[in-house]
């Protein structure tokens, strides 16, 4: 009885498997460069002045097949990012410390848009992110961490927040080919709190619910024989 189980339950939960990993997930960058993106000009703590692309950035985000519009935060200022270039990578929600303050970060800029963002709001922001990431850059090209004296404010409201019990709720994107860039997603709306691309789809639900179902109508037919 047990081999004739392993026989039907092996072929079916592996289809199960296989068809809900069957899509090539990742982000892409939407938005026009130069202008569909904020800059922001600081005067950074060793004196020099910078002119950075920050925050939000239109994007599409992919999982399970489904395309989503999103806006999204690169995690650190040295690792690159093409345009309208399909990057494939896992998404998952906050691991580490510095991925937890990130994620609250990120909340300050639900709701936030291109076009109606002011740079000196969510300039520091990513700053912050930047700074706080930064030691997780893995392009070779290496480089100087500007420290904007405005981030460090946000810096210091992220870890307050973390040390008063903040619950990260934001998803992360971990490319493949570890010389690009990372992303955290921002919300939609001007509630913080994860999107929704990491549910299972109602479709998908109803999927596999089938497909268990059908398994187990088949597994006790079997059994009782």
């Amino acid at each position: 009885m047990r081999k004739a189980v392993s026989h039907i339950l092996g072929p079916a939960l592996l289809s199960l498997v296989f068809a809900s990993t069957a899509f090539a997930d990742g982000i892409t960058i939407t938005a026009s460069y130069p202008n569909g993106i904020l800059w922001y000009t600081f005067t950074a703590t060793n004196g020099n002045s910078y002119t950075e692309p920050v925050a939000p950035y239109a994007s599409t985000t992919t999982i399970g097949g489904k395309t989503t519009s999103t806006s999204s935060i690169c995690m650190d200022i040295n690792n690159p990012t093409d345009i309208g270039k399909f990057y494939s990578g896992t998404f998952g929600t906050a691991v580490t410390l510095a991925e937890v303050e990130s994620s609250w970060l990120a909340d300050q800029l639900a709701g936030t848009s291109a076009e109606t963002s002011l740079a000196s709001y969510t300039g520091p922001i990513s700053l912050a992110i930047w700074q706080i990431e930064f030691s997780s850059s893995n392009n070779y090209e290496g480089g100087i961490m500007p420290i904007d004296p405005a981030a460090q404010i946000w810096i210091s409201e992220a870890e307050s927040a973390v040390a008063n019990g903040y619950q990260p709720d934001s998803v992360f994107f971990i490319p493949d080919d570890s010389s690009a860039q990372r992303f955290v997603e921002i919300s939609e709306t001007s509630d913080p709190g994860t999107l929704g691309i990491l549910a299972p789809e109602p479709g998908s639900l109803e999927l596999m619910g089938t497909g268990l179902l059908g398994l187990a109508c088949l597994l006790r037919r079997k059994l009782s024989r």
